[in-house]
């Protein structure tokens, strides 16, 4: 590993050993996370001479190493926020003694550590703690020495609930991935968008209100009208030639699709994302994303084992200098970028650094995938335009949704590329869900066709544009707790700098003030969340609609006050850079 900084100004030492399960470098502008990929012996290598059926053989058993904790996220549970919720340590105990009651958690597991638990549920340390020492107090669990606290034998002749057979092999499956505390952010604050007593700042989401909910029912009647049955029936893989062909013209007339290049309806980005980290990459192949990043792709290529190398975005976009450095230098596999009101931070890339991205790719020959989510979404025309329409080497893959142009529901997302890639995806594809819904794609295909979506993209530009007004000057009243980098010229989030208290302590008390906003270390790898977004929260336009704009800023001024008593307020610091 390299430190990018000269040798005068360098800020680590790296650890020389090779054996740790991960080892991570923060270094000036450049962040980069590698996760130790060791070999593994396969099973005919590792069995040992089976000893059934030999009554005297004495062949001891294999070394295990210790198992590691039950993570936070298969608890399964989010806390009660609300006003006349019980005390947090009270909701913490009672879960875990309603899991170890069930079976769910079985005698000798590791529960998690203190510090993992508190990130997860965005609570302060001493809160967990406290819940343990009531179950320990309880009998439930036991601090044992160098094994943390596990769960204790149960008493003779106390009854375990009817799950505890069943519900203990759960806890022998494999991890799914080293996600760290966010991995359960994402359906978090979907979840949060549907709660009445909850103003969210945190989804990502068109306005409720915006919603062309009367043009669709009217298209959905005349296409069971005229499809019947098929209409909820399977369809290609690739998506029905309905869509799919008016997609290809809209985007051939646009200049973003060149002859050689083919298209693919999925089920929302997610799954584009998701495909992609499937398709284009292995385990251990190093991966230029944004940091700030859309957190979902962040996940997503940390899931699929690759090694996420952070280059810095400020009001301009991504820093094309230390891009160059980093592909100069390393062996980079593919670059994840979002060029247009950037998720989260707003920012879009500038025209001369389009272009130098563009020159960067085709002289290291890595390709790009472009996360087009929120391009149509601008506030001021021109339109900003894509890296596709740019590319002429057939280095982009172009990725859009509909899910923040027409309707999240409709799960109907696009990926436009050279012809082998998107057989490629569409292979991959098939194992995933076999077809995108067909009722969804032709709502969309009849959209389009009848003008019906262009109009609609009109007016929730026209009110996003207003609405964003509207925060920002909300926002701006109070500068003492908080501030911004930039005005967002499109999209649907402001990435705000806190002045009191840090990002998980302003997100937990906002929610205790019923308005949800998201962490800003959420948008950074795994490892670098300790160093990077703590004086950071994200907003985006409320999903209930312009009127809840004051009063979810009123409920999350009057959270950020609690947490500026006795704190100490960080100086202003108005520029333009983001990181």
């Amino acid at each position: 590993m390299t430190c990018y900084r000269p040798r005068e100004e360098r800020c680590c030492s790296l650890d020389p050993c090779r054996h740790a399960a991960e080892t991570r470098l923060l270094c000036g502008s450049i962040w980069l996370s590698l996760q130790d990929n060791k070999p593994r012996m396969n099973r005919r290598q590792s069995a040992k001479p089976s000893s059934f059926g030999s009554p005297n053989a004495t062949t001891a058993a294999p070394n295990r190493p210790r198992r590691a904790p039950v993570s936070g996220a298969s608890l399964h549970f989010e806390l009660d926020r609300t006003r006349f919720a019980p005390p947090f340590f009270k909701q913490i105990r009672d879960h875990i003694r309603k899991a170890v009651a069930e079976g769910t958690l079985r005698v000798g597991v590791r529960l998690p550590p203190e510090r993992q638990l508190a990130g997860m549920l965005g609570v302060s340390r001493s809160t967990v703690v406290h819940a343990y020492q009531e179950l320990v107090a309880d009998g439930l669990v036991r601090a044992a020495p160098s094994r943390g606290t596990v769960v204790a034998p149960l008493e003779q002749g106390e009854i375990q609930g009817p799950g505890a057979a069943a519900g203990s092999w759960t806890l022998t499956l494999p991890p799914l991935a080293a996600l760290g505390s966010d991995s359960g952010l994402l359906s978090e604050i979907v979840g949060a968008t549907g709660r009445g007593d909850v103003i969210s700042f945190a989804s990502a989401a068109p306005p409720e209100d915006l919603l062309p909910v009367a043009e669709v029912a009217e298209l959905l009647q005349q296409a069971f009208e005229e499809l019947g049955p098929r209409l909820v029936g399977y369809g290609p893989v690739d998506g029905i030639p309905e869509l799919t062909e008016v997609l290809a013209l809209r985007m051939r007339a646009a200049g973003a699709m060149a002859e050689g290049d083919g298209v693919i309806v999925l089920s929302g980005s997610t799954q584009g994302l998701a495909l992609a980290a499937r398709v284009l990459v292995e385990p251990g192949d190093e991966v230029v994303v944004e940091v700030p990043a859309y957190l979902g792709a962040i996940q997503t290529f940390e899931l699929a084992g690759a090694r996420l190398i952070g280059v810095p975005v400020d009001a301009d976009g991504i820093r094309t200098d230390s891009l160059e450095e980093v592909l100069s230098r390393r062996r980079v596999r593919l670059m994840v970028l979002q060029p247009n009101f950037q998720n989260p931070s707003g920012a879009s890339l500038s025209q001369r650094r389009r272009e130098h991205v563009l020159w960067l790719a085709r002289r290291h020959g890595v390709p790009i995938l472009e996360d087009d989510a929120y391009g149509a979404l601008y506030h001021v025309a021109p339109a900003p335009g894509s890296l596709k329409q740019l590319d002429r080497h057939r280095l982009v893959i172009y990725l859009s949704s509909f899910s923040k142009t027409l309707a999240p529901g409709l799960r109907v997302a696009v990926m436009c590329g050279p012809k082998p890639i998107i057989a490629r995806i569409a292979i991959a594809k098939q194992f995933s869900d076999l077809n995108t819904s067909p009722l969804g794609q032709t709502i969309v295909s009849r959209m389009i066709s009848s003008g019906l979506y262009d109009a609609n993209l009109e007016r929730l530009r026209s009110a996003s544009r207003e609405r964003m007004r509207s925060l920002l000057h909300e926002l701006d009243g109070m500068p003492q707790l908080l501030e911004r980098d930039l005005d967002p010229r499109g999209g649907l989030h402001v990435w705000c700098r806190l002045r009191v208290g840090d990002a998980q302590e302003a997100a937990t008390t906002a929610a205790r003030s019923g308005v949800a906003v998201v962490p800003g270390t959420a948008f950074y790898p795994t490892g670098m969340q300790r160093a990077a977004g703590r004086d950071r929260i994200r907003l985006s336009l409320p999903v209930s609609g312009g009127h809840a704009i004051k009063v979810g800023v009123r409920r999350l001024r009057q959270g950020l006050e609690q947490l500026s008593f006795g704190g100490e307020q960080r100086p202003a610091r108005r520029t333009a850079v983001v990181v």
